[in-house]
């Protein structure tokens, strides 16, 4: 039976859980969203979650909220989670260089600030590291030491795999970055990943003694009310967040970052293909280093049925999804990000929306086999246009995929997650106790 944070508020002695991760929310982006459910998760298994995380910055570097200023470090309560925030460097974060430097500043500060860390969290029984990069594995390994605790390492990205996807330039640390992913892999007492294909490649690659659990990054209904299309779009219109003119279109939306990995220029090139059909609109909400450049060839297209926003309030992406038509999942067409089933794809499966998927392997297979979408391949511009009218055209089909993803949204909801992760982890925290 799982706890809720009610329950759990009442119960001092309840075990304690500290989730380390660079990224929470108020901040934007797939980290932040993977880290707050990684948070729930823990809570509906019992736990008192403290989660030690940078101050919120990302992705301008600027800390915007005057209630930090002139702190290094700040300590506060969000939805019954303590929140231990560590001031990062005022670096942007674009380029993977300086994310790299933003990551080695929060794991350095992480055992800087250790004792005081542990003085306000207490008895710790599971540490839990999410990973942009495999450092999150030794600091996770350090704390879990000192505290005598389990260790649970989440892999939500392959490293060093991910920089030769990124093409970076970081040649010594493509070197000998297998070495210290395997080094990583040993330290857990278990291993977690976003998917199946990346339990598998783990498995394949670099063979770890630990157990390899696939936990979706999935998604809390809850925070997804039922809205429907006018409505969200009137609200959106009325509170000037929208164009007037979106109000009566044909919507298909991304909303995430954008960078080279999301590959958003796909729906780019769909919008100048079908820049004369009048009642289409394509919106873009978010920020990344690509941005600029997507803007540029709108202007220089003249591409008036492409329409960019900022990254919003969360409490706004409910109203934004519900506004749209179609839902755009756009990834990477290199082989490692067949790995990654982003948050977006949950949070627009909360908000029944039938979905479009760039992308392969085992995305593609949850979207096609359950009807709820169609899938692309990248730069299969032609195919991806085809794709948007038919929909269009076809209201029963849209309709058809709304239907079955209030189906597949039962699999990915927190409380099934949380269920069977349960089952998993009791066996292995036991199993670990036998051993000493």
């Amino acid at each position: 039976m799982m706890t809720t944070s009610r329950e759990l508020n009442k119960n001092s002695l309840a075990p304690i859980a500290l989730l380390i991760s660079l990224y929470f929310p108020p901040e934007p982006g797939g980290g932040s969203i993977t880290a707050l459910n990684r948070a729930l998760i823990l809570q509906k298994l019992g736990y008192r979650v403290f989660v030690l995380c940078g101050f919120p910055s990302y992705p301008s570097g600027k800390v915007t909220n005057l209630k930090y200023n002139g702190k290094f470090f700040y300590v506060e309560k969000i939805e019954n989670i303590t929140l231990i925030r560590l001031r990062l460097l005022p670096l942007k974060s674009k380029g993977y260089l300086r994310r790299f430097i933003l990551f080695i500043n929060f794991i350095s500060l992480s055992f800087v600030y250790m004792p005081r860390i542990l003085k306000i969290s207490n008895e710790i029984s599971l540490v839990y590291a999410l990973a942009p990069m495999l450092f999150s594995s030794f600091i996770g390994f350090i704390y879990s030491k000192v505290t005598k605790s389990f260790f649970l390492y989440e892999v939500s990205f392959l490293w060093p795999e991910e920089l030769i996807a990124f093409r970076t330039r970081l040649h010594f640390t493509l070197s000998f970055g297998k070495i210290l992913a395997k080094i990583s892999y040993t330290l857990p007492d278990m291993l977690v990943t976003i998917s199946e294909f990346a339990a598998q490649y783990l498995t394949n690659n670099y063979k770890p003694k630990a157990m390899i659990y696939a936990l979706p990054i999935g998604v809390e209904p809850s925070r997804f009310p039922a809205k429907s299309k006018d409505s969200s779009r009137k609200e959106l219109i009325e509170r000037k967040i929208f164009p007037t003119v979106l109000y009566n279109k044909f919507i298909v939306l991304y909303a995430g970052i954008i960078t080279k990995i999301t590959n958003v220029e796909n729906l780019v090139y769909a919008a100048d293909v079908l820049k004369d059909e009048n009642d289409i609109a394509f919106l873009i909400v978010g920020e990344g280093e690509e941005k600029s450049r997507l803007e540029d060839i709108k202007l220089n297209h003249r591409l008036n049925n492409l329409f960019f926003l900022p990254f919003q309030d969360s409490a706004l992406v409910p109203d934004i999804i519900s506004s749209a038509d179609v839902c755009v999942v756009p990834l990477s067409p290199d082989p490692i990000y067949n790995a990654t089933i982003p948050t977006k794809f949950f949070d627009y499966l909360a908000c029944h929306k039938p979905q479009i998927g760039i992308c392969g392997e085992e995305l593609a297979m949850i979207i096609n086999s359950n009807k709820i979408g169609l899938t692309v391949q990248d730069k299969e511009i032609d195919k991806l246009v085809d794709g948007i009218l038919s929909l269009k055209n076809s209201p029963s089909l849209l309709s058809s995929m709304e239907h079955n993803s209030h189906a597949v949204l039962q699999e990915f909801t927190l409380n099934n997650l949380a269920s069977k992760f349960n089952k998993v982890l009791k066996k292995e925290i036991m199993n670990k106790e036998k051993e000493k």
